[in-house]
C-alpha cells in the first residue's frame, strides 16, 4: 500500500512540476524588444566613449560624440532612452551621420 501512495505522490510532484515549467518557460522566454537609439544633431562620429556591443548602459548614459558641424566641438550627440545593454552599434569613429539616423541598438534590462 506504501508503494502505492508513494507511486501517486510522485505523479502530483511531477505533474506540478510539468505544469510549473510550461507556465514559466514563456515567461522567461519573452523579452522587451531592442530600442534603437537615433542621433539628435549631425555631424562627425568621434571615438570618444563611443558605445560596445555587450556594454551595459544606464538611461541617459551617452552612446556616441559628434564633431557637430556647427561648432567643432565634441558633443553627445545621442544617449541611452532605456537601462540595458547595447547589442547593435551601427557607426564607426569617422563616419558621418544626420539627425534621426540609427547609431546603436540597446536591448532592455
Amino acid at each position: 500500500m506504501a508503494s502505492v501512495r508513494t507511486f501517486r505522490t510522485f505523479n502530483i510532484v511531477l505533474a506540478v512540476a510539468a505544469l510549473a515549467a510550461i507556465v514559466l518557460i514563456p515567461a522567461t522566454a519573452q523579452q522587451r524588444p531592442t530600442v534603437l537609439v537615433r542621433v539628435v544633431i549631425s555631424g562627425e562620429v568621434l571615438p570618444l566613449q563611443l558605445a560596445k556591443v555587450g556594454q551595459l548602459v544606464k538611461q541617459g548614459d551617452p552612446i556616441v560624440f559628434l564633431r557637430g558641424t556647427s561648432s567643432g566641438a565634441a558633443v553627445p550627440a545621442a544617449v541611452a532612452p532605456v537601462d540595458g545593454q547595447v547589442v547593435q552599434v551601427t557607426v564607426r569613429a569617422g563616419d558621418h551621420v544626420n539627425i534621426g539616423d540609427v547609431v546603436a541598438a540597446i536591448q532592455p534590462q
